[in-house]
């Protein structure tokens, strides 16, 4: 052999070996790589959680504290979450007074429990809440069966109030998940605390995380955390990954120059899929996961029935990659002949800004719980929101409804006017729009009442159906009012003919509808 052709094959035999084992790193760290984008996303999704727990219980602690330990308007508000069938948060709660003389239980729903019993657990629970409105979460996994415990303690300060309440885990503590499922390729195990603890296991798919590699996260949960543990079930990269050094290896011997390429191309494969999987880390997390869980949490899942008139909402996303938006409706009955009704939009976009709206949102079905008229309860919102501490304000229309007399009183917090359509007439009602909710606290709202024709309907909704860029406000209004006497005939067709006259694709924004008819 020539010495030359000796170099060629050593120099040749170097370079496909060189690239047989980068192909192997990098599948390594690919596989690696993408396992813990996986594993971020999820503890995304499971730090989405924590508001649907606390929300609920601090509310309650609110309504406790509001209406001074009122057991009935307690109940009343948070008994649909509690009990052993599908759609309850907790197996069981229990409201406490604190006085001096000790704990005093004035409520307990759900399945007997031991922290929601004994003054002495109470006691002990207590001194683990880091202050107040604050979700403190007490570790019960030892108990038979297992569960997780939660307490709340309200805002005030004598009498204060604590909330308690216990979870179940799931049956057998398996995960199940859907095939279209982003974590479907994973095998995982949710852990509480901070350590992968067996008898703290909330939840694990079958078979449980096995091989390498494995990645962790630790998820805030409370005063506590979640440890979430994950391997891959099969190649997060795809099939061709696993079997590319050996395709460079047999191609390598005589296509030197080829193996470079595929080299290459491996790397651009690996950059294409890293990006794939960040953007669908970002729009899972923050559309799928946080969008939908806090949205469908808050917006009411079914309006009352009052003799007289007929209802019908609707709530329109926006951009579908934008972030959860702030927009909310709510009807709240009064009696058999009136109603209580809510519409409003807080500023900004994400987390943030539907933590602000969940506390509207609970705070006005607190105080209408308590009695309180429109007027009252909008100017005890002013004290809840601050532009300058929250980052965000909030215009809200509050309307109290008389069915029989046909009286609509308006009290509005710099919100857009409802509109009210009879036959083909339609016209917006003038309002005084006051200060936004968290602009000025000392703010007071003048109440305006109209009468309403037999027969006609009133439609309330956010800015995001009327405002367009380089449009004029009035523009969007004249639209509004053309497309509502066009499907007047009920509220469905109402809200029909609206969105699709009106919250077309030029919709940036989310859009919340509430529409009302007297039927006689």
């Amino acid at each position: 052999m020539h010495l030359i052709s000796t170099v060629v094959g050593v120099v040749g035999a170097v370079v496909v070996a060189s690239l047989v084992w980068l192909t192997v790193i990098v599948n390594s760290h690919t596989q690696s790589r993408l396992l813990h984008i996986q594993a971020d996303a999820a503890g995304a999704v499971l730090g989405g959680v924590v508001p649907t727990i606390r929300t609920p219980l601090a509310t309650a602690a609110a309504v406790a504290e509001t209406s001074r330990g009122d057991v009935a308007d307690v109940k009343s508000y948070i008994a649909p979450e509690v009990g052993t069938g599908s759609g309850h948060a907790f197996v069981s709660l229990s409201l406490w007074r604190l006085s001096p003389k000790g704990p005093v239980r004035l409520l307990a729903l759900g399945k007997p429990s031991t922290l929601g019993t004994d003054p002495r657990a109470l006691e002990s629970v207590s001194d683990k809440i880091p202050g107040p409105d604050a979700l403190a979460v007490v570790d019960l996994m030892t108990q038979t069966p297992p569960r997780i415990g939660y307490a709340v303690e309200s805002i005030g300060t004598t009498p204060r109030y604590v909330v308690l309440a216990e979870a179940g885990t799931p049956p057998h503590r398996r995960a199940l998940l859907p095939a279209a499922s982003a974590f479907h390729d994973l095998e995982f195990a949710v852990y509480l605390g901070g350590r992968p603890v067996a008898s703290h296991l909330l939840e694990r798919t079958t078979p449980p995380p096995s091989g390498s590699p494995i990645a962790a996260v630790r998820v805030p949960y409370g005063t506590s955390s979640l440890y979430f543990v994950a391997s891959a079930e099969r190649p997060l990269g795809g099939g061709v990954l696993p079997v590319l050094p050996w395709i460079v290896g047999a191609l390598g011997a005589v296509l030197v120059v080829g193996a470079v390429v595929i080299a290459e191309w491996l790397m651009r494969r690996r950059r294409t899929a890293e990006h794939v999987a960040s953007e669908n880390l970002r729009l899972y997390a923050e559309q799928r996961s946080i969008a939908k869980t806090l949205q469908d949490a808050l917006l009411p899942k079914r309006l009352p029935v009052v003799p007289g008139v007929e209802f019908a909402a609707r709530y329109v996303p926006g951009d579908s990659s934008a972030d959860v938006g702030g927009d909310w409706y709510d009807v709240i009955r009064c009696d058999d002949h009136s109603f209580l009704f809510a519409i409003g939009d807080v500023s900004g976009r994400g987390i943030p800004a539907a933590n602000v709206m969940a506390s509207l949102h609970y705070a006005i079905r607190a105080y209408a719980a308590q009695g309180d008229d429109a007027e009252t309860i909008l100017h005890k919102l002013t004290a809840l929101v601050d532009v300058e501490r929250d980052g965000h304000f909030a215009t809200v229309l509050l309307g109290h409804v008389d069915v029989p007399k046909h009286q609509l009183t308006l009290v509005n917090a710099g919100h857009l006017p409802p509109l009210v359509v009879s036959g083909h007439d339609a016209r917006f009602v003038e309002t005084q729009p006051g200060t936004p909710i968290g602009v000025k606290q000392t703010t007071r709202y003048a109440p305006i009442t109209v009468e309403v024709p037999q027969g006609a309907s009133m439609l309330a909704y956010t800015d995001g159906l009327i405002e367009r860029r380089g449009e004029s406000l009035d523009t969007g209004l004249d639209r509004l009012r053309a497309a509502a006497v066009a499907g007047e005939d009920s509220p469905e067709a109402l809200l029909n003919a609206v969105v699709s006259s009106v919250a077309d694709e030029a919709v940036v924004d989310d859009v919340a509808l509430l529409a009302v008819r007297w039927t006689d």
